[in-house]
């Protein structure tokens, strides 16, 4: 079912519940005053970021991630597998499909790639409602982007604010069929910020800024604000504390930029397996398209399964 608030056409689920999240980071930590203006560092609020080292790389961060939040849960209890990345090391098998025959899941569950950058874990969210729905079972989300790989190292503008992770979400849908989440999209082509099939990224961060003050903002404004915990991906510090200061949910703001720097759209789910406790969050994504997609979901108590 879906209907228009304002702007933005709502859509309505069944109530979508985060059992367990949790995340893995590039195992080198760099300093980003030997390579930044202070000035960048002072606006993005990013003195730090991890970066994958040797021997790492998505699969690898994906799959440890994986298994953090598959422990105690049985590989046939999992009724799907969804991986959002646009940094993926293969064309194909992709990265669901990898992870999926890693972690004995069964081969008739669906294992599917999104192929998606700063907006993708709120699509994918949307994707694994309908499989967990319709299975009755837990769905595995993956979200994570090694970038460091897509960067020139000698733009200012890039460089210090990409990182490296990936993070993985259990998630059902309520059995009882009460409550509802609502999920919202908003896309508009734009080459403001974009990265060629090897890199890098290039990024207009004027035309960037602008859209997440104007568009972003109307847009989360339909979510009202009936909600614990506000989630936005964590473009830069200075931006998501504005964001949320014109929404009006300061307090209710959940953050990890300060120690992970971008590490694209997991940043949301990295965000939750760090710092975020029980109850109704909204999660806002936003970036490279320009593209924006924000949902509202119920976090189970002890969600936050930290780093592995």
């Amino acid at each position: 079912m879906a209907a228009d608030v304002g702007d933005i056409r709502m859509i309505h689920v069944t109530e979508l519940v985060i059992e367990r999240v949790c995340g893995a980071v590039g195992s080198r930590e760099l300093d980003n005053s030997a390579s930044a203006p202070a000035a960048t560092i002072a606006a993005t609020g990013f003195a730090v970021r991890r970066v994958v080292g040797e021997g790492e790389d998505l699969f690898s961060l994906s799959l440890r991630a994986a298994r953090g939040v598959m422990e105690g849960v049985r590989p046939e209890d999992v009724g799907g597998l969804v991986a959002a990345t646009f940094s993926g090391d293969r064309r194909f098998p992709g990265l669901a499909t990898r992870l999926a025959a890693e972690l004995g899941l069964e081969p008739h569950a669906p294992a599917l790639d999104l192929q998606l950058a700063c907006a993708a874990y709120p699509y994918a969210l949307y994707t694994a409602s309908a499989i967990a729905r319709d299975t009755g079972r837990a769905v595995l989300v993956v979200d994570g982007d090694v970038q460091s790989r897509l960067v020139d190292g000698a733009d200012a503008a890039t460089a210090p604010l990409f990182s490296d992770a990936s993070t993985a979400t259990l998630v059902r849908t309520r059995a009882d069929g009460g409550g509802e989440s609502a999920f919202g999209f908003f896309t508009r082509a734009s080459d403001a910020l974009s990265c060629g099939e090897s890199g890098p990224v290039k990024m207009d961060g004027f035309k960037v800024f602008s859209f997440v003050a104007a568009d972003v903002t109307r847009f989360l404004r339909g979510f009202g604000d009936g909600f614990d915990l506000f989630v936005p991906h964590q473009a830069n510090m200075y931006m998501v504390r504005q964001l949320a200061k014109s929404l009006g949910v300061d307090e209710k703001l959940v953050t990890c930029g300060a120690e992970f720097a971008n590490p694209g759209s997991c940043s949301v789910p990295l965000a939750l397996a760090r710092h975020a406790r029980g109850g109704r969050a909204l999660l806002a994504a936003f970036g490279a398209g320009l593209s924006a997609s924000a949902a509202t979901v119920r976090l189970a108590p002890g969600a936050a399964a930290g780093l592995v």
